[in-house]
């Protein structure tokens, strides 16, 4: 079975071919009578410097066993690739006297390795060039709407006893108009800086990210007479300003999405499960039909028009991509009414992933 499935060759302590199978020489497109007392060298592509054959000869030749994945040169000029294991068989002085390499070819694994390198380069330049763009638009905007803004409030000041009532609602429609777009100008700009403007990882205590957090929203939760009650959190390798962001943005959700005459309760529980650091933002707020889980992720996509709850619509596709980025997830569970849970779920280390 071996035989049939295994691409095999046997050398003696020089590295002379001694004996090959049907599959060396089927792949190889040399006949049995080419390859022996022919040298490995007639299968080299190219494609691998001295050293790595140096390494392996090192390693065979002092009795241990070799695996590595190898480039070949077919006599007919095709490439394939193999992963190769080499025994040494030793003599009664614990000398190589001779290498059995066994090999399976692994050309399609390796074709398909190579197209997911090429897309997956592809598709980071493609980003690359979308954040850019998104952050030199949302920039080259800023100026004439600063503009808009300055001389509308100067005509708003000083020209407003001498408007009518209709010219009054149409510079108040164009200054709202205006300050909208800022928003929006300012969301896309922080959104397109996610992975553009972010610092290391570093081990970051979520507690003393959530007390930054309730201080910088400390108004809000007074205005609105909110309860927010945050539990014992885990330590995670992170960026921290964007756990800070991440946060602030679920928080600040709970805070604003509230069901009318209903204070705000908001819990934040975090737990370990292994490698996996999972914290959950609950409240007890208007809640979402679940239906709508892709869109509420999705940038500019709001359940609710501007006039019901302020914002852009991209608070949540921030926090999905601030988690992606830290190579976590980011789900949601509700129903209309009963309020709405975020769980945030983290490798507690950089670099590790989720299982």
């Amino acid at each position: 079975a071996l035989d049939q499935s295994a691409i095999v060759a046997i050398t003696d302590q020089t590295g002379r071919i001694i004996h090959v199978n049907d599959k060396f020489c089927q792949i190889s497109r040399y006949s049995r009578e080419e390859l022996l007392g022919s040298n490995h060298r007639i299968l080299n592509s190219g494609f691998h410097d001295a050293e790595f054959f140096r390494s392996m000869w090192k390693c065979i030749a002092g009795g241990k066993v070799w695996e590595g994945e190898i480039k070949n040169r077919a006599k007919d000029g095709s490439f394939y690739w193999v992963n190769t294991t080499i025994v040494p068989f030793l003599n009664e002085e614990k000398k190589p006297y001779q290498y059995v390499a066994i090999r399976y070819e692994i050309t399609q694994r390796k074709a398909a390795e190579e197209a997911t390198r090429v897309y997956a380069a592809r598709l980071e330049a493609s980003n690359r060039e979308l954040q850019d763009f998104a952050s030199v638009a949302a920039h080259d905007l800023q100026e004439p709407l600063r503009k808009i803004l300055g001389f509308g409030d100067r005509l708003q000041s000083a020209a407003s006893g001498a408007l009518n009532d209709q010219s009054r609602d149409y510079l108040d429609r164009m200054l709202s108009s205006a300050k909208r777009m800022r928003r929006l100008i300012e969301d896309l700009l922080t959104f397109s800086r996610v992975n553009a403007k972010a610092r290391s990882f570093q081990a970051t205590p979520l507690n003393a990210v959530l007390a930054e957090v309730l201080s910088d929203l400390e108004l809000r939760i007074e205005q609105s007479g909110a309860a927010v009650d945050v539990g014992e959190l885990p330590t995670v390798e992170a960026d921290a300003s964007q756990m800070h962001q991440l946060f602030q943005n679920l928080l600040g959700n709970s805070l604003k999405f509230h069901r009318e005459g209903v204070a705000p309760r908001v819990e934040v529980r975090g737990r370990v499960r292994g490698d996996l650091a999972e914290i959950t933002v609950r409240d007890n707020g208007i809640g979402f039909d679940e239906k709508y889980l892709d869109r509420i992720f999705t940038i500019f996509q709001r359940l609710h028009g501007r006039h019901e709850y302020e914002g852009t619509g991209v608070g949540l596709a921030v926090c999905r991509r601030i988690v992606e980025r830290h190579g976590g997830s980011l789900v949601a569970a509700s129903r209309p009414g009963e309020g709405a849970a975020f769980t945030v779920i983290l490798p507690r280390r950089a670099g590790a992933e989720l299982t």
